[in-house]
């Protein structure tokens, strides 16, 4: 005879499933949410969600591994058990919001309830929403006012930025987590956080404590007009290492599980945006000189399961961090960009111009979405904000006479597979190959620059022009004209 703890833990599935149905077919064996093992201790948890008075059904409800659907009452049912999550949270539906989406599940298994309210809030189908990552606030001085100043800049964006999304490096180990939420109070619009390697205690049981107290859970979803965020943890703590490599990227275990169930319970069709903070794709670790050896470091371990993963469920957008850099490329229909930080180089310029480790100004992404489209563009910011989309190099000083003098050309966001030509003055348009320039200081072979060996050797000594024309993949052309000067002689 089956265990009471059994049939309620096939009932739990048996709710996934109905929500893999209802979003367009069968799920595959290897994706489902697996019940708990009959021997395994379970808690039952039941609650509510209502808006406003007024219960809403078919909102997503999970302990951190399952998913369930409230039913028409507004009601749901899950059991807590090994697998669980350290959170009982709510997906929030598009049109409503809440800052309470989560419960501790230690709360929620001693209740044996966990309720949420929402409220009622205008999300139309055209909005911005603004992604930055790497605030690193633990040099508190200089950090901390040029990040309130950079909070300054996206709330008088227009039009002004639905909500604000920060995918981690806080920099709770250099403790600014109080700080960092005391200057959210500033943002003029709802704030997700997602966590970094930065975030995690290594001295504590849990890594995430401090994190979860400030935030809750590490990962979650919620809905905002016409499409689906799902924000991912991925930071996997290795024991035994103690510095800053002793956090490498992994979605396994619960959250895998989560992910799979949460992407199932999605409708075909709709819009998918997912963050992490280490990267799922990036060529940074092979242009580092220290690559392999600390690979884990720079990217997940498990990048085949996730990409086949987010490929099967058409996911539009994966939002990357950590890298200080932008990186745009697209893997299985599906574009991955790592994110210039928010901090540039870790703001080592004190009060000046800050860059990233790839020499694009510090700043954040801008995403836009009209419908099922969705868009985004990179913002510098500040102090370092400029209204160019790329610059030369090593033009402040007067340019040599000769038959292969390097120009090279910074695009600074430009994806994978974009080509480029240049010309001097109004002369013809030669061919401006792909160029791993060296960041010399970290070591590595950024992206997105392109170099012309020009024949200056017929110029004129004094003033000329130089023209960069790059064409994206997706047809988009990005045209920056400098001046220069040719050596006399």
């Amino acid at each position: 005879m089956q265990s009471r703890a059994m049939v309620a833990a096939w009932g739990i599935w048996l709710l996934v499933a109905s929500v893999t149905r209802a979003s367009g077919g069968e799920m595959p064996v290897e994706k489902r949410v697996q019940p708990a093992p009959a021997t395994a201790p379970v808690t039952t948890v039941r609650g509510t969600v209502r808006a406003e008075g007024s219960p809403l059904s078919g909102v997503l409800v999970s302990d951190g591994c399952q998913v369930v659907r409230t039913d028409a009452r507004g009601e749901y049912e899950l059991l807590l058990g090994d697998k669980s999550g350290r959170f009982v949270f709510v997906t929030t539906p598009a049109g409503y919001w809440t800052e309470a989406f989560y419960v501790p599940k230690e709360r929620a298994a001693t209740a044996g309830r966990a309720d949420f309210a929402l409220r009622r809030v205008e999300q139309p189908e055209r909005f911005d929403f603004v992604f930055m990552a790497d605030m690193h606030l633990d040099n508190k001085g200089v950090a901390m006012a040029k990040f309130r100043a950079s909070l300054e800049e996206i709330n008088a964006l227009q039009p002004r930025p639905a909500f604000l999304w920060a995918q981690g490096d806080i920099c709770l180990q250099g403790h600014a987590g109080a700080d960092y939420a005391d200057a959210l109070k500033q943002a003029a619009m709802p704030v997700r956080n997602g966590a970094g390697n930065h975030e995690m205690m290594l001295a504590k049981a849990n890594p995430r404590e401090d994190f979860e107290t400030l935030f809750g859970p590490a990962y979650y979803s919620f809905d905002w007009g016409s499409i689906h965020c799902i924000v991912l943890d991925g930071n996997k703590t290795i024991p035994g290492i103690k510095d800053y490599k002793a956090v490498h990227g992994a979605v396994e275990g619960s959250e895998l599980s989560w992910l799979r169930a949460d992407l199932a319970a999605q409708p075909a069709g709709k819009p998918i945006v997912v963050g992490i903070h280490i990267p799922v794709v990036t060529t940074y670790p092979q242009r580092r000189r220290e690559n392999p050896p600390d690979a884990p470091y720079w990217e997940v371990t498990n990048r085949d399961v996730l990409t086949d993963l987010l490929a099967a469920h058409r996911v539009r957008l994966v939002l990357q961090g950590h890298m200080h850099e932008n990186e745009r490329t697209v893997v299985k229909g599906v574009e991955y960009v790592s994110s210039i930080s928010l901090s540039g180089s870790w703001y080592q310029s004190g009060q000046g111009f800050e860059r990233g480790v790839d020499g694009s100004p510090r700043g954040y992404r801008i995403v836009s979405v009209d419908g099922t489209k969705v868009t985004h563009r990179y913002q510098s910011s500040c102090e370092s904000r400029v209204d160019r989309q790329g610059e030369f190099y090593g033009l402040d000083k007067p340019v040599a006479r000769g038959t292969a003098v390097p120009l090279v050309f910074n695009c600074y966001d430009a994806p994978h597979g974009s080509t480029a030509e240049a010309r001097l003055d109004d002369g013809a348009w030669q061919a401006m190959p792909a160029f791993a320039a060296m960041n010399e200081k970290v070591g590595l072979a950024m992206p997105h620059h392109f170099r012309l060996l020009a024949d200056t050797s017929a110029l004129a000594p004094g003033r000329h022009t130089i023209t960069a024309r790059v064409r994206w993949p997706d047809g988009h052309v990005v045209e920056e004209t400098a001046e220069f000067t040719v050596s006399g002689g």
